[in-house]
């Protein structure tokens, strides 16, 4: 596991996925079930839902709708996750010093996650919302990674009056096929973390 990122000198702005990134999330899917057995069908749904949507995006055909109820998914889904990470998660050791770096360094941090709830996510891991300049979930904007129209998105964010030079933006990950692959149609540059 990382202790520590080397943040290149020529970076203007992070961008941090979150789930498995800057928390570690093994069992994550045990715990989920331990939760939402009751709800077993849409839980399956909600993962082949997903698969379907990451497909989509690589076929360039048109994104699945959701085939389980938004009520659920608001209400119980969700916040079943945001109780797992409170009771089995902590952030990762490279955070803190990679937030002071870039406080140091003027170095915008931005979270870019493809699940909602990120602020509550946050906060139950000690972190507070307010310490990042932007956080955003991906399927609040109706796709995932690696969606290039995020970009269009994070560079709101990033740069408020000029174009973005990619190549100096860092996006940290812990999956190539979706982090990387954005970071890598962007012309961004990534680190890979394992889980």
């Amino acid at each position: 596991m990382f202790t520590h990122i080397t943040i290149p000198e020529n970076i203007a702005a992070v961008v941090l996925d979150l789930d498995g990134t800057i928390y570690c999330k093994p069992q994550m899917a045990l715990y989920m079930f331990a939760k939402q057995w009751r709800h077993l069908p849409s839980l399956i749904a909600e993962r082949r839902w997903r698969k379907a949507q990451r497909k989509a995006l690589r076929e360039g055909t048109q994104m699945p709708p959701m085939p389980v109820t938004e009520h659920w998914y608001r209400t119980s889904y969700l916040p079943s996750m945001v109780d797992v990470i409170a009771k089995h998660y902590k952030p990762v050791p490279w955070l803190q010093q990679l937030m002071d770096e870039c406080r140091q360094r003027q170095i915008p941090v931005l979270i870019l996650s493809d699940y909602e709830a990120v602020a509550d996510k946050l906060r139950v891991l000690g972190l507070q919302p307010e310490a990042f300049d932007a956080i955003l979930a991906s399927a609040d904007y109706g796709t995932l990674k690696p969606d290039t129209k995020l970009g269009e998105i994070l560079a709101t964010h990033i740069s408020k009056n000029a174009a973005v030079n990619w190549q100096q933006v860092l996006f940290v990950g812990d999956r190539q096929d979706t982090d990387g692959q954005l970071a890598q149609a962007l012309g961004a540059q990534f680190i890979l973390v394992q889980s």
